[in-house]
């Protein structure tokens, strides 16, 4: 409970955001509810969210971790079951109404990401708050541990997509209870262009719903995750995040900016 910004009541909060000569950071988790193929929950993004930004909190009195936003952008999911979204413009509207609050009150808001389909919207909603005078930032967790789903996934490229080996991985180390392990689906992503896999870095920026990628929602090859990838995984996502929120405060939460 120490480091959870809701856990804090408003005359605390209001000390902490004058305290020191920086702004403490307010970590917005965002995510999905949505799809995760035949063997992982819908609520897979939001959860590896907040764990990774609660772990990467432990210990940093000058961070606090808001209440998640679970919905974002997801309509590509919508041929399947219990996925809930909200439009792009709905999503960014939010994010800029909850982080110019945090930043009228003292904090640095800095919104830590799971799902991929979030990215853009994120990148929007930050430039809309800098074009109105508030300090904002973000960051997918996955992006910060490419390297590291490289060496310890078998399949590199096949295996990270969307209910994918990193993803299962993970679960694997944070939920275990969670994973549908006689579910995990064999094969993986059928070729497709652009590449529709996370790390692709594809030139070329399309929108597919993804049942006309692969009939189970997955992009890559869930059958490569393990446990113990998982835990390296989430290990390095938690120590980079950490550094990454530690550097976004010493660069841009001085009380000084406009």
């Amino acid at each position: 409970m120490k480091n959870l910004f809701a856990a804090m009541t408003s005359p605390e909060a209001g000390i902490l955001a004058t305290a020191g000569v920086q702004r403490p950071i307010a970590v917005l988790p965002t995510g999905a509810v949505e799809q995760h193929g035949p063997h992982l929950p819908l609520g897979l993004d939001i959860w590896l969210a907040c764990a990774v930004a609660r772990s990467a909190a432990e210990g940093q009195a000058g961070i606090r971790v808001c209440e998640s936003l679970p919905y974002g952008s997801s309509q590509h999911h919508r041929a399947f079951p219990g996925t809930m979204s909200l439009s792009p413009a709905t999503f960014i509207a939010v994010l800029a109404e909850l982080c110019s609050g945090l930043w009228q009150d003292g904090y640095l808001p800095v919104i830590l990401n799971g799902h991929g389909g979030n990215r853009a919207a994120i990148q929007v909603a930050i430039t809309t708050l800098g074009a109105s005078g508030v300090v904002s930032a973000g960051f997918s967790y996955f992006d910060l541990i490419v390297d590291v789903a490289a060496r310890v996934l078998p399949d590199h490229a096949g295996g990270t997509g969307h209910a994918c080996a990193l993803e299962t991985a993970l679960m694997m180390h944070v939920m275990p209870d969670a994973v549908r392990a006689d579910r995990i689906p064999a094969g993986s992503t059928p070729p497709a262009w652009p590449d529709p896999h996370l790390f692709s870095g594809a030139a070329v920026s399309v929108w597919r719903p993804f049942e006309t990628i692969r009939s189970n929602g997955v992009i890559g090859t869930p059958s490569d995750a393990t446990p113990a990838a998982g835990a390296e995984l989430f290990q390095a996502a938690v120590t980079r995040s950490r550094d990454t929120l530690l550097k976004i405060q010493s660069h841009y939460g001085q009380r000084s900016q406009p």
